[in-house]
């Protein structure tokens, strides 16, 4: 390109910049993990060893990586000499520091809760990994797809398809396979912490964060099994991660009524999520790394999130930002030994953003829980019903005892002789019974509340302690807020992000040139554990 064709680069030009480099980070990351970490491997295993203990891997990749990025692109469209180059540099570096945010911090660290997206896609691509021989077929096409149509208007779809690393070709039901076999309980462990990390990207579509496989041991409770050693629970974090990566979305999504007609939140075929993994440590003969020290993941969240993880979009009727809360001992549940627990506690965190009184029948549940054919063969035969309604109890036993969650049963559908723990005889056709009972379940506190006053921002809709109290009484001063935040080792982003304010009108507060209304103050003595 000859100079003529250039133009000179100002400040002002940074924004449009911006989201080339993003658009090509990803690739970019993965070409230095290819070319330049093998070397890294063989000369400096003591910086990889140290880096396993701490974030300085993931800063390296991304620096390198940004400045060659500005590097090719500006040189590409802009007459930049070398003086200017660091400047531009560090004008766009500061601008992207959100992308790295997202590795500087851990979950469920001060509160054993995190919010989580909880819209229809969600769901679908959940049930995707976890219910995989109802979900998948191979379409006219011979493409592997799986499908979710909204009940309430089946003109709205969800499909998931399979492509390869790096391309978005949709794979063949024969090749499909051997990635879809790979989905399970761990996949969608790990699913359920990446869309967790995601809620705390102010744009995710444009964010990159980072997480230890070491810390993604110890969140699905994989730090407790002595059966398998360390490098090949990493290996297995890594062939999870591999499998997410593979997963592609597409939407045809209208939802709400409004001058507009509805928000629009369709979505071309695009990656759930875009991901790296960074393996390290002692490298081979051959030039693998067979037990490692540790594995980073990169994720960056797929185009997806602008559509249904936008708070801008949604405040401006353009998108929408639904989202719900994850009980931390939700992914500690262990899939083998208690898979019908895991199963409900997944559907109901998802679910429980909608379903706001918590009111469901058996039946409904143990459709949306199991495969239909489990059910119908408890139906044909008495010893499968037994064993059914066994694990079922065993299940409602779990989650109320163990993890904490709020259970309620009918009196008149759902008396002592069918709940867990009964010792009488069954009498003849209770397993019927069974199926119409109704019951009210719920998150553990206060995931339920934190709900309610998201969905209905009324004082009333808050805990029953505070349904009666005053206005004056619940207010808060800034320097209140700003302790018990510190308390709980909360940046004010976080809380701003609970709220659904700015960053900024947190600071107001706690400096006390401006007021939270009564239902905010209220909204905040819940998060922020403070009582008078």
């Amino acid at each position: 390109m000859t100079s003529d064709k250039k133009k000179v680069f100002k400040d002002t030009d940074n924004h449009e910049l911006n989201q080339s480099i993003l658009n090509e980070i990803q690739d970019n990351i993965k070409q230095v993990i290819r070319d330049k970490l093998p070397h890294y491997f063989l000369s400096e295993q003591t910086f990889y060893r140290a880096a396993a203990d701490n974030s300085e891997l993931f800063d390296a990749i991304f620096n390198e990586v940004l400045y060659s990025t500005i590097s090719s692109l500006a040189a590409a469209k802009y007459q930049i000499d070398e003086n200017t180059l660091p400047h531009l540099y560090n004008i766009i570096n500061k601008d992207l520091e959100g992308c790295r945010d997202g590795q500087k911090s851990s979950l469920f660290t001060s509160q054993p809760f995190e919010a989580i997206p909880t819209a229809a896609l969600m769901l679908s691509s959940i049930n995707s990994q976890i219910k995989k021989q109802e979900f998948w077929h191979k379409n006219e096409e011979g493409i592997a797809v799986a499908q979710h149509r909204a009940k309430g208007n089946p003109q709205n779809y969800i499909e998931h398809y399979i492509s390869t690393p790096g391309d978005v070709t949709l794979l063949p039901w024969n090749e499909a396979q051997q990635i879809i076999d790979k989905f399970g309980f761990n996949s969608v462990k790990l699913h359920l912490i990446f869309a967790a990390y995601t809620m705390e990207q102010e744009k995710p579509w444009e964010s990159l964060f980072t997480i230890k496989g070491s810390e993604l041991i110890e969140k699905i409770g994989w730090d407790k099994r002595t059966n398998l050693p360390k490098h090949q629970k990493l290996l297995e974090i890594a062939k999870t991660a591999f499998a997410l990566d593979c997963l592609l979305v597409k939407t045809v999504w209208i939802e709400g009524r409004n001058r507009k007609g509805g928000i629009n939140a369709s979505t071309p075929v695009g990656r759930m999520w875009n991901i790296t993994i960074v393996p390290y440590g002692q490298v081979n003969l051959s030039g693998n790394i067979e037990e490692p020290l540790e594995v980073q993941i990169i994720i960056q969240p797929g185009a997806w999130t602008k559509y249904f993880l936008n708070r801008a979009g949604a405040e401006s009727r353009e998108a929408l930002f639904q989202f719900g809360y994850l009980a931390q001992k939700v992914l500690e549940i262990d899939p083998y030994h208690e898979e019908l627990t895991l199963r409900l506690a997944i559907y109901l965190t998802l679910d429980s953003r909608v379903r706001l009184d918590g009111n469901y029948r058996v039946q409904e549940l143990i459709e949306i829980a199991l495969p239909k054919t489990e059910l119908d063969k408890a139906l044909c035969d008495r010893m499968k019903a037994f064993k059914l309604k066994r694990r079922w109890d065993k299940a409602l036993d779990q989650l109320l005892n163990k993890l904490n969650w709020q259970i309620a049963f009918d009196p008149e559908t759902y008396p002592e002789l069918l709940r867990p723990g009964c010792k009488q005889k069954q009498p003849k056709g209770y397993f019927n019974k069974l199926l119409n009972a109704r019951l009210t379940i719920k998150p553990p506190h206060p995931i339920p509340e934190l709900i309610a006053s998201k969905v209905k921002p009324k004082l009333s809709q808050l805990q029953p302690k505070i349904k009666d109290t005053t206005s004056e009484d619940i207010k808060l001063t800034g320097s209140q807020v700003r302790e018990a935040r510190i308390a709980k080792g909360w940046p004010q982003t976080k809380l701003a992000s609970f709220l659904s304010v700015s960053q900024k009108f947190i600071s107001l507060v706690e400096r006390g040139d401006r007021p939270l209304s009564p239902q905010q103050s209220a909204y905040v003595r819940i998060l922020l554990d403070i009582k008078f």
